[in-house]
């Protein structure tokens, strides 16, 4: 033992004298008066004056409303005086300053203050807190709907899915699943039944779907036969592919999109259409790239996804990708399918149509036209639409079907200007314009039905426009507006014909005596045509009350013409039976059998 201790004693003694050494080197060599103090530049700590450090922490602690609050620059000390600032507080105390929050202009750090005490309320009350998300500007109600999810679910998640459950759409769905994403009290059958329970079911097959798509993301391939198979919308079908191409995207970048391609046409040439969100998202960043790319491959890989990589880059440069796809080679490839081009790049420069309508090859112009003009009328106001067709005329461009398509659509918003324009524009003798202000006519007969039979009384008989009244209310299922408008009808020489037409949804809704009653009104003559046409939907759509009543109707001659109509239609809807059919013969003379 004391050998050991002699060792220690000579170890220390000789580190000392070595320490000592060494500093009375260093003493002599290099002077204290030239001698380097400063730290070393990697342990260079910022450091503030105590009186300093002392006036923020003493104005952080001092903060007593939210917009000093907001002031504070630096990040732990904003928290530090907001926490502060809302300690002890009640419910409507936090409430009143998350609404002085959310009223405030928006300034650097005023999102981050507003988080907090949204999160706050949501854990003292979470209905006020989500009331207040319906209060802010509808641009944040996505981020702050979030964070009431997030903090209520953590909370009380049963009680967040029933309030959430109530809500209307995308708020419930987005809502619902960030419970299902971050509670951590409730088992996978216990969620099961809760879901059940509230109707919500599909909400949670969605955030399954996307929790099992997370995990599989990185093999593309995999990810996407999920999203395919998955049972589920179409919408979210469509998020799902969308989010595993964007992932893809990230990891890959566009480098090999020959092999991306064919990985889609791998997986998706057996899926109708589905790949479309798929290849539009490959090509949103670079289309005229991954354009020349997919026309390297072959052509039933261009023929599927050609489409939708040209809608991308009609977008971003419509001239170029238009003269791309109407030179002479690619037009006589019978493989192309050039109006799955022409109806996205007439979309990309309907505002300037006119001025490119030149780059349309000639067989196409009328296409062209008709397309212009329904996606002028979808998002235009009607005299834009007008102003074009007058441009059109000028060129020699009738565009009679476009212009048909047009009124017809205008006629949904404004039924009677619409009719007025069609019986100035349109040639009211050919049947084109009849049919047109017939429709525009029939909207308005359904908005005010006794307006618009008189502005069809006010047209030339022979244009039968107030046949097309009753007709639409019949249609639409206004059935005794329709027949109270009846005594308004213009007779003419084919009466039976018209009224032919007017008792079939009578039929359909069952009401024979009226069917019948018409027939009263027609001369004699007319009445056996009348009444075969009756049989041929009485036999179709209410055979049974047709056996019933048969033997009951009052002349012979009408009991004849019915059974001809029902026979007539036995031939193309067989829906009687042999002992049916042996009982309405027995009404028909042997010689008209």
């Amino acid at each position: 033992m004391k050998q050991r201790q002699n060792r220690l004693v000579l170890m220390l003694a000789g580190l000392t004298g070595g320490v000592g050494l060494g500093v009375l080197i260093a003493f002599f060599l290099f002077p204290i008066k030239n001698a380097d103090l400063s730290d070393p530049p990697q342990q260079e700590v910022p450091s503030f004056p105590q009186a300093q450090h002392d006036e923020q922490e003493n104005s952080a602690a001092g903060s007593s409303n939210v917009e000093d609050v907001i002031e504070i620059e630096k990040p732990t000390e904003r928290r530090l005086a907001l926490y502060q600032l809302i300690a002890n507080k009640s419910g409507d105390q936090v409430e009143a300053l998350l609404r002085q929050a959310l009223s405030l202009e928006y300034s650097k750090n005023l999102y981050s203050v507003q988080r907090i005490l949204l999160a706050e309320l949501t854990v003292i009350d979470p209905e006020k807190s989500l009331g207040l998300v319906w209060e802010s500007a509808r641009t944040r109600w996505e981020t702050l709907l979030n964070i009431v999810a997030i903090h209520w679910s953590s909370s009380a998640p049963e009680e967040a899915l029933r309030t959430f459950s109530s809500l209307d759409e995308p708020w419930k769905s987005q809502a619902i699943e960030t419970v299902f994403q971050h509670q951590g009290s409730l088992s996978d059958s216990e969620i099961a039944e809760i879901a059940e329970s509230l109707d919500i079911t599909d909400q949670l097959i969605t955030w399954k779907y996307d929790t099992q798509i997370e995990a599989v993301i990185e093999d593309p391939r995999n990810a996407f036969k999920l999203a395919l198979m998955a049972d589920t919308t179409s919408s979210h079908r469509t998020r799902m592919l969308t989010h595993i191409t964007s992932r893809w995207l990230e990891r890959e970048g566009t480098e090999n999109i020959p092999s991306m391609l064919s990985l889609v046409y791998d997986v998706f040439k057996d899926a109708r259409f589905l790949w479309g969100s798929v290849v539009s998202e490959i090509a949103a960043s670079d289309p005229e790239f991954v354009w020349q790319q997919l026309s390297s491959m072959p052509k039933e890989v261009q023929r599927i996804f050609a489409s939708s990589v040209f809608q991308q880059w009609v977008d971003h440069d419509p001239i170029t990708a238009i003269q791309t796809v109407t030179t002479e080679e690619y037009l006589d490839d019978i493989d192309r399918d050039f109006l799955s081009m022409l109806v996205p790049w007439v979309r990309a420069v309907a505002d300037r149509f006119l001025e490119n309508f030149e780059l349309v090859p000639t067989d196409w112009k009328h296409s062209a036209i008709r397309i212009a003009v329904e996606h002028v009328s979808e998002n235009s106001p009607p005299g834009q639409v007008i102003q074009l067709l007058t441009q059109l005329k000028s060129m020699g461009y009738e565009a009679a079907d476009a212009t048909a398509s047009f009124v017809k659509h205008w006629s949904h918003e404004d039924a009677f200007a619409a009719f007025e324009w069609a019986l100035k524009n349109f040639d009211q003798e050919s049947f084109s314009g009849r049919s047109t202000a017939e429709f525009a006519l029939g909207r308005l007969a359904l908005l005010n039905p006794e307006r618009a039979m008189e502005l069809a009384l006010e047209q030339p008989k022979d244009m039968k426009l107030e046949w097309g009244v009753v007709m639409t209310l019949l249609r639409q299922g206004q059935i005794d507006k329709a027949l109270s408008l009846l005594p308004n009808l213009r007779g003419s020489s084919d009466s039976a014909l018209s009224y032919t037409g007017i008792n079939l949804p009578l039929i359909q809704a069952g009401r024979i005596d009226e069917v019948l009653a018409l027939g009263d009104q027609l001369n004699e003559s007319e009445r056996p045509r009348f009444y075969r046409s009756m049989g041929r939907s009485w036999a179709r759509f209410e055979p049974e009350s047709l056996l019933e009543r048969l033997p009951k109707l009052p002349t012979a001659e009408m009991r004849k013409s019915i059974v001809q109509g029902a026979l007539w239609a036995q031939e193309t809807y067989p829906v009687l039976t042999e002992e049916e059919l042996e009982f309405v013969t027995s009404f028909v003379p042997d010689e008209t059998n």
